[in-house]
């Protein structure tokens, strides 16, 4: 038996999710030492037993989950892990001294009640704050409370499948009308936060478009004009890095998908410019990888010829970009067996890849349904592994993939659920 089927064969040891979670957190926190970390996850098992969420997991998966999403988005201080494992403990188990049934009692830092505090709705708020403005008026002015508030968000959209069509609606107007904006005010404010913002935001859009327009509330908004954004971001960045391919390949991608458009109506650009920008906020931003991700879709939709040397000879660019094109685009005579066989060969292309999936199951609500079904299929039958895989041979690029997968198994689990 080769040494690969060994390594990622699944434990025959069952472990419930949030144990697993649970495991993890503690381990990382002893070995960076978080006293505090380690306190509340104790004091959070012990205050969440026996309450579920509204899907039926035990509650307590739901403040693991909020915290390892932050470290894997390389948010780890001892402080925000700490708020964040705690941030429903005085909502929701009827703590009414939390100084002193938390902060004194377990000795934990006052900063981490303070940031908890901060995230508490008050009981009578629909009277008091009844549009929440204040609220979330007041978690602006921490980011430690901003960005705990924002990875919440995101865990409570990526399982809006339990709620009622009227409150899974309600929910995306809040998220809309009230979370969006403070995403707005952490970048501008919290820049250290950018990348990780920029990551929690693309997932909840992503959510809310598919819910929308499954439910025909709002179409996907298009616009001709867009993409620029994120295209000027790219060369800002590129020049910045010094990234000569990158800066060329943005030229050269923005000229070849000049006037073709997206199946929601989209300029086709804003693909391989999402694509390419996902990966750098998630900080896989070498040169080769960023350039290929801007062409990866260029034998596909502009009539390059994928056995062909034209874009390095012609376009001066190297053959490694070439190649990672090469395994990024599917040839049609492949199977998708023998193509992500393929993509395993090259933990770039593999995480170009991941990135594209994230970026085309922003848009799986306006795929017919034998598409989405055959969408979804994919994804169990190959994208899933695919991350296993690529978790367990590069380690490095762990925290991305897990990231990756977080925001496609989200997104298509909601709109597999609508449409069931």
């Amino acid at each position: 038996m080769s040494s690969e089927k060994i390594l990622i064969q699944p434990s025959k040891v069952h472990l419930d999710n949030w144990e697993e979670i649970y495991l993890f957190l503690k381990g990382y926190a002893i070995a960076k030492e978080m006293r505090n970390t380690l306190i509340a996850l104790t004091v959070a098992f012990q205050f969440h037993a026996n309450q579920r969420r509204k899907g039926g997991d035990p509650y307590i998966i739901h403040p693991l989950e909020v915290t390892s999403y932050l470290i894997n988005l390389g948010i780890d201080d001892d402080i925000t892990c700490a708020a964040a494992i705690l941030h429903d403990v005085i909502e929701d188990c009827n703590i009414e001294n939390p100084v002193e049934e938390l902060q004194l009692k377990y000795e934990l830092d006052k900063e981490v009640i303070d940031i908890v505090l901060l995230l508490t709705k008050p009981k009578n708020y629909k009277e008091i704050d009844p549009d929440q403005k204040g609220y979330y008026s007041r978690i602006k002015e921490n980011k430690k409370a901003l960005i705990i508030k924002l990875s919440d968000r995101a865990n409570n959209l990526s399982t809006v499948d339990a709620f009622t069509k009227e409150k899974m609606i309600k929910y995306v107007d809040e998220s809309r009308n009230l979370v969006f904006p403070l995403c707005k005010y952490g970048k501008e404010y919290y820049p250290e936060f950018s990348n990780a913002i920029t990551i929690i935001k693309y997932q909840m859009v992503s959510i809310c478009e598919a819910i929308e327009t499954l439910y025909e509330i709002n179409p996907i908004q298009t616009s001709s004009t867009k993409y620029r954004k994120t295209l000027l971001f790219i060369r800002g960045y590129a020049k910045g890095k010094n990234m000569p391919y990158t800066l060329k390949a943005l030229a050269l991608a923005e000229r070849l998908h000049e006037g073709q458009t997206r199946k929601c109506g989209d300029p086709f650009i804003i693909h391989p410019l999402r694509v390419a920008s996902y990966l750098i906020s998630l900080k896989i931003n070498d040169d080769a990888t960023c350039a290929a991700a801007l062409l990866h879709e260029i034998f596909k939709h502009c009539g390059f010829d994928r056995y062909s040397n034209e874009l390095v000879y012609k376009y001066g660019f190297s053959s490694e970009i070439l190649e990672l094109i090469r395994l990024v685009s599917k040839a049609e005579n492949i199977t998708n067996d023998e193509y992500y066989n393929s993509l395993r060969t090259n933990y770039k292309a593999l995480l170009i890849k991941l990135s594209n999936r994230a970026n085309t199951c922003t848009r799986l609500s306006v795929l017919d349904e034998a598409e989405r079904i055959n969408y979804i299929k994919e994804n169990t039958d190959y994208i899933y592994p695919l991350c296993t895989y690529a978790k367990a041979y590069f380690p490095q690029y762990s925290d991305q993939v897990v990231n990756m997968k977080y925001h496609i198994s989200s997104v298509c689990r909601i709109v597999e659920s609508i449409n069931s």
